[in-house]
């Protein structure tokens, strides 16, 4: 499974016994700058890719590994000589939380299941099992798993890998989610399902990531840039656009931060020059929860 490397001192690929050490030790220093530009990469380069690369696979698929020998010692109690709970130990030991632990453990068995059955197939799904197979994809499959099998999601999985050799989790999780029961045990029926599937299966937009440090400097900036005397130069231009967009942020903001703000509507007219806060009256109380 995944790339061989024979270097002097350097692990033997995955699977292999080998510690991050010398995966390390065989990647060697970064470089200052590319080698060449030249758009064909040299021995050198082809060697130190194929090091990083069997560095990344590591990464990638141990993690079925690690579930496995969490549950093996959550099962035995092997922790239980130096900590009470398996929680404590997996948060000191390892610092790893309870909820992260669970996931390794409850996704490691289709992982293991979905490699041993594409190495009994054929090289060409072993090997895209070992390039595409993480935990994000394992854990897209744990509902399906644990409700119709392990061998049934691992059939799944690889059914697709041979349809579509660029699955994505969200594609895992579409098709574990929508695949009918009556497929269970029969690979002909589920193969001509999941091409279906793949064919018709148009992925979620994409949303913005939130940036918390991102909001942080706009409501600095906002707080400037709503500064009394621009408010008030504001009010004096567009009164009533003022008062709507001002009352809009208020509320906005209170949704956000759990305040309970009471706007009164019926505010005097506004006279130029008037104090900052004459226009629109609101109460905040903190009795809200976030």
């Amino acid at each position: 499974m995944g790339q061989q490397i024979n270097l002097p001192g350097g692990p033997q690929g995955p699977g292999k016994p080998h510690t991050a050490l010398q995966l390390a030790r065989a990647i060697g220093s970064p470089p200052a700058r590319p080698l060449t530009d030249s758009p064909v990469p040299t021995s050198d380069e082809e060697r130190r890719l194929t090091a990083c690369e069997a560095a990344l696979e590591n990464l990638r698929i141990a993690f079925f590994a690690a579930g496995k020998a969490l549950q093996v010692i959550r099962d035995g109690k092997l922790y239980r000589k130096g900590f009470t709970t398996f929680e404590a130990y997996t948060l000191e030991r390892w610092d790893i939380t309870p909820q992260y632990a669970g996931k390794l453990i409850r996704s490691w068995r289709v992982a293991e299941v979905a490699f041993e059955k594409a190495a009994k197939e054929s090289n060409v799904l072993e090997t895209a099992v070992s390039k595409r197979l993480g935990f994000t994809h394992a854990w897209a499959l744990v509902p399906l798993a644990e409700e119709h099998g392990v061998e049934a999601a691992a059939a799944l999985y690889l059914t697709l890998l041979k349809k579509d050799g660029k699955v994505t989790s969200t594609l895992v999780a579409a098709a574990a989610a929508a695949m009918p029961v009556d497929l269970v045990g029969h690979p002909r029926k589920l193969e001509s399902w999941v091409e279906q599937f793949v064919l018709n299966y148009s992925p979620p937009e994409k949303t913005a990531e939130l940036d918390p440090a991102k909001a942080v400097r706009a409501l600095r900036k906002a707080s400037t840039a709503f500064a009394p005397a621009m408010v008030r130069a504001a009010l004096e231009h567009d009164p009533s656009g003022t008062r709507e967009a001002a009352r809009n942020l208020i509320l906005s903001l209170s949704e956000s931060t759990g305040l309970t703000v009471l706007i009164e509507d019926d505010a005097p007219a506004v006279v130029p020059g008037a104090r900052s806060g004459d226009d629109i009256k609101a109460n905040t109380s903190q009795e809200a929860t976030a």
